[in-house]
């Protein structure tokens, strides 16, 4: 066999290995793309009677990976969200498509679309679809279960988050 021959058909194979390998990586993201249809989660969780929480994340951000890792992770936060929310999380950063309304697009164009484009974000919506709550920027685990008790209790149709967190140290301090 001549020698060039010999390189020609390790040409081949090389294309051949390239060609496979891209199939296999359009195929993971195509595996691993989520549809998060909010329209869906809202129908689901008003038949259950659970509050609507959406996080929006992005990697590499230092904030949101907290938020997931310590606010997110924590007992009572987990026991809370879990009991009385429906929980969907969004990384816009990766090819997850979104449907809410009457808009299908990306997370990083969904988190445009309602005006929230900087992460990490919590949104709380209601059985409308329409936003309520909305809190832009890391929080522990203690300021998250005001946050999440504030759109729990409905208060937040009476008042402000301020006006809320004044009500519950006054309350303390009356039955201190």
């Amino acid at each position: 066999m001549h020698p060039a021959s010999s390189c020609k058909g390790n040409g081949q194979v090389l294309k051949s290995v390239i060609k496979s390998l891209l199939v296999i990586s359009l195929l993971q993201v195509t595996l691993f793309a989520r549809d998060i249809n909010i329209n869906k989660i809202i129908e689901e969780a008003s038949k259950s009677n659970k509050k609507i929480f959406l996080f929006l994340h992005k990697t590499g951000c230092s904030y949101c990976n907290s938020m997931l890792e310590f606010t997110l992770d924590d007992d009572k936060v987990k026991a809370l969200v879990k009991k009385d929310f429906s929980f969907t999380h969004i990384n816009i950063s990766e090819k997850d498509t979104v449907t809410y309304k009457e808009f299908r697009g990306s997370g990083k164009e969904f988190a445009k679309l309602v005006g929230h484009n900087f992460y990490p974000t919590s949104l709380f919506l209601d059985y409308n679809r329409e936003i309520v709550y909305a809190v832009s920027g890391y929080q522990e685990e203690d300021d998250f279960l005001v946050t999440l008790k504030y759109i729990d209790s409905g208060a937040y149709k009476l008042m402000d988050i301020d006006d809320y967190i004044e009500s519950i140290h006054f309350k303390k301090r009356t039955t201190d």
